[in-house]
């Protein structure tokens, strides 16, 4: 039995089973007077990757909150990003990095004594799309199978192409259009975002804190 309980241990203190970026996702901590919701896009882009923030900061009777400290921590873009009020007095705060982020987020908003803070959001990673290949031929009406990496397991995924609308799935690695939606098309493109998003618990109900990561495969031929 104690052999057991000490491999359980060193397994958890090695991240456990690696049950993907949701694991790692923490409320935080706060005073329950902020309406937080902040958004981290992720372009995932060998030539031009991009790393986007925005959160809007609200009171419970729904007005703006100026003025505030927001910023969010992400040790593969330098530590903490300041987020900057754009406009002024709007409560909407925004950044950008053109390089990819490493590792987990953590965001803070302080305004005066109304607080949020230690919120953590899972990194489900960059990933890369394998199939199918930029400047291919695939056979059209018929299915499609779409391959991409999991670096860390995001809560949800989306495939879309310009003749499939955005479809919702598990991020599995996979998924297969089907045939109907695999028309001819001469200038054809796959996308694929992976999600992950947390509840804010030290805000008030309805603060919520996610990632998009996004990465695509343009042109393929389908004929």
């Amino acid at each position: 039995m104690k052999r057991i309980v000490l491999v359980a241990l060193a397994a958890a203190a090695c991240g456990g089973s690696g049950g993907g970026a949701v694991d790692h996702n923490r409320g935080g901590t706060g005073t329950s007077t902020l309406l937080v919701t902040g958004t981290v896009t992720v372009t995932s882009s060998t030539t031009a990757p991009l790393t986007v923030f925005t959160v809007t900061v609200a009171n419970g009777q729904q007005q703006s909150v100026s003025n505030a400290t927001v910023t969010i921590n992400n040790a593969g873009l330098g530590g903490d990003v300041t987020l900057t009020e754009t406009p002024a007095g709007s409560g909407n705060y925004a950044s950008s990095k053109t390089s990819l982020p490493t590792g987990d987020f953590t965001l803070s908003v302080v305004q005066g004594t109304d607080a949020v803070q230690g919120v953590v959001l899972g990194y489900p990673g960059a990933h890369t799309v394998s199939a199918p290949a930029a400047n291919t031929i695939v056979t059209a009406n018929q299915p499609l199978q779409v391959d991409w990496t999991t670096p860390s397991t995001a809560k949800s995924a989306t495939v879309a192409t310009r003749d499939l609308a955005k479809v919702t799935v598990p991020d599995t690695g996979t998924y297969t259009i089907a045939a109907t939606s695999n028309p001819p098309r001469a200038n054809q493109r796959v996308t694929v975002q992976r999600l992950n998003s947390t509840d804010i618990t030290g805000g008030l109900t309805g603060s919520l804190f996610s990632v998009t990561v996004m990465n695509q495969v343009t042109p393929y031929l389908v004929q």
